[in-house]
């Protein structure tokens, strides 16, 4: 949005005309651009929003794309933990009766003094 305004609305507001005998109406001149005043300052009011809002909207997208990058970081970390893991395994009793002997392994090598996480 590059818009560029030539005048402002304080220029349009004490702009005064040399009188000359064969000129227009000053009252009517002064009816007339009154209402180009208040167009104008329509249309400052709204380049000033939009600037504003153009401001905002590009703060958000910077933090958006910043969170967007955090997101891919911690999906590919994810990602790697969990690329060994099967996606047909299904649960079935077999498998918690594993899990509960294998439970029972580490409980007793706890016991025992052992860290089952330092054994290969």
């Amino acid at each position: 949005m590059a818009i560029k305004l030539v005048l402002a609305s304080e220029e349009i507001l004490n702009k005064t005309f040399r009188i000359s005998p064969k000129g227009y109406d000053a009252f009517e001149v002064d009816e007339f651009l009154d209402k180009i005043l208040r167009d104008y300052r329509t249309v400052e009011n709204n380049y000033l929003m939009a600037a504003y809002e153009i401001e905002k909207l590009n703060k958000r997208i910077a933090d958006l794309e910043k969170k967007s990058r955090e997101d891919d970081i911690t999906i590919s970390k994810y990602s790697k933990r969990l690329e060994n893991i099967k996606e047909t395994d299904d649960v079935n009793e077999g498998n918690i009766d594993l899990i509960k002997k294998i439970r029972a392994y580490e409980k007793f090598l706890w016991n025992n003094g052992y860290n089952p996480n330092t054994i290969k």
